[in-house]
This record gives structure tokens, C-alpha cells and sequence, in this order.
């Protein structure tokens, strides 16, 4: 089960992070300051949410999270830089 929310969450943060990505390529292409701190505001919501609604949800040891944590992180890490590899931003 928990195997099945870790999967769930790698994959989700990956689609997360390359949306996170965009956005604040976006922002910062208008003012540089406005997609930093964006994109630090809107990281710290997504943790919170994800540690709120597996606090909430799902009973684990703390090997089962130390598991759940790596895939989530392993993730997001996978969504940014493979995004920030393919958009190449200038921002100049």
C-alpha cells in the first residue's frame, strides 16, 4: 500500500515540479524577484499539502516513510531538472 502512495507521489511531484518549472519561468521572465519567491511560496503549499494528507491518510513506519519521502523528492527532482534541461530558459 504504502509502496502504491510512493509511486502516486513521485509521479505526481514530477508532473508538479514541471509545471512549478514553467510557472516560474513565466513569472520570472516579468520580474525576476515575482518567480523566486512564487516559486519558494508555492514549493512550501505542496509540501505542507503532501505532509498534511499523508499525516492524514496513511499510518507508516518510519522505514515506510524514509521510502515515501525518497520517491517523492526523487520525483520532483526528476520533474525540475529534466524541464529545466528541455526549456532552457534565458533570463537575462
Amino acid at each position: 500500500m504504502v509502496l502504491t502512495w510512493a509511486v502516486g507521489a513521485a509521479v505526481l511531484n514530477a508532473v508538479i515540479g514541471v509545471l512549478m518549472v514553467l510557472g516560474v519561468f513565466a513569472l520570472m521572465e516579468k520580474h525576476v524577484g515575482a518567480g523566486a519567491f512564487g516559486g519558494i511560496a508555492l514549493g512550501t503549499v505542496v509540501v505542507y499539502a503532501q505532509a498534511t494528507l499523508g499525516e492524514a491518510y496513511l499510518t507508516v513506519t518510519v522505514s515506510e516513510m524514509k521510502t515515501l519521502v525518497i520517491l517523492a523528492s526523487l520525483g520532483a527532482v526528476v520533474g525540475v531538472v529534466g524541464t529545466v534541461l528541455v526549456v532552457k530558459p534565458e533570463l537575462d
